[in-house]
C-alpha cells in the first residue's frame, strides 16, 4: 500500500461536519413558545387570583376572557410547534 493512498483513506468530506441554521434555530424557538404558555398561565392565574380578591360585576367576564385568551395561547402554540417541527 502506497503512503498517497493511506492518506486518501484517512481523509473524509466535510458532510459529517455540516449543519444547517434552520435546524440550530428551532431549539430556541421551541423555548420561546414553552415561555408563552408558562407567560398565559401565569397571567392567567394572576388575573384569576384578582378577580376572586376583589368583587365586581365584571369578574365573570374576565375570568371567561381569560379563559378564552388561556385556549387561543395553547392552540397557536401547539400550531406554531408542529410548523417548528415540520419544517
Amino acid at each position: 500500500m502506497d503512503t498517497m493512498e493511506m492518506l486518501q483513506q484517512l481523509e473524509f468530506e466535510g458532510d459529517a461536519f455540516s449543519f444547517e441554521l434552520l435546524s440550530v434555530l428551532k431549539i430556541p424557538i421551541i423555548f420561546i413558545l414553552i415561555g408563552n404558555i408558562l407567560f398565559a398561565t401565569f397571567l392567567y392565574l394572576r388575573v384569576r387570583i384578582l378577580s376572586d380578591t376583589y368583587k365586581t360585576p365584571r369578574n365573570k367576564m374576565v375570568k371567561q376572557l381569560m379563559a378564552i385568551h388561556m385556549i387561543v395561547v395553547i392552540v397557536g402554540t401547539l400550531l406554531s410547534l408542529l410548523f417548528v417541527i415540520l419544517t
